[in-house]
């Protein structure tokens, strides 16, 4: 065999070998870049609402803690990368509410009321300073509202250079319009997120 042939021969099978390695060595295509350990099994409702929007790849990324009851009431949380999904039960036994940081924005979700509302009163705070807005349901049972808390009456936070970011807490409860004044019931348990500004 000439010296051309056998060097092309050593150099295929020199390459063979490498690829080889690397695919034993990759992790097959569908494991997950999450914890397991952190993941919720089947049938929690967090865990259930974070793998129906998409697991891993979800607006919430992965999480970060386990899921954790609370020990002054009936309820739950769990914090991903992006935000934090709450079971607040004292509005339905279904009632999730959570908050992720998108597109510069804080978005905080909500839905599974026990019952219908004509509107939602949604309460967050960032910064020190507290706002109440009314907000129109996306069902009678869900909504959503998103803010910026880094902006507020026209200031906005600034790291000079050095990152910063601010923690924005987000609570709701459903309305009923009557005839002289609105009906409402019980606030959720909070939820937060994380802003960079």
């Amino acid at each position: 065999m000439p010296h051309t042939a056998r060097t092309l021969l050593s150099l295929t099978t020199a390459l063979g070998a490498a690829a080889t390695a690397i695919a034993i060595s990759a992790p097959p295509a569908n494991a997950s870049a999450c914890d397991p350990s952190l993941v919720a099994p089947a049938g929690s409702l967090i865990g259930d609402l974070w793998r129906s929007n998409g697991g891993e790849n979800s607006t919430y990324g992965c999480p970060i803690t386990k899921e954790y009851g609370y020990a002054n009431q009936q309820g739950s949380y769990q914090q991903f990368r992006n935000g934090k999904i709450v079971w607040s039960p004292n509005l339905g036994g279904g009632t999730l509410v959570r908050a992720y940081y998108a597109k510069g924005k804080a978005v905080f979700r909500w839905s599974g009321l026990g019952r219908d509302w004509d509107f939602f009163n949604v309460r967050w705070s960032a910064g020190g300073k507290t706002t109440q807005v009314k907000v129109g349901r996306l069902t009678p049972w869900s909504g959503a509202y998103s803010v910026d808390p880094t902006c507020q009456d026209g200031v906005c936070m600034t790291s000079n250079g050095h990152g910063g970011q601010v923690k924005a807490a987000f609570i709701v409860q459903g309305c009923d319009r009557g005839t002289f004044s609105s009906d409402c019931g019980p606030w959720s348990i909070a939820t937060s997120v994380k802003v960079p500004y």
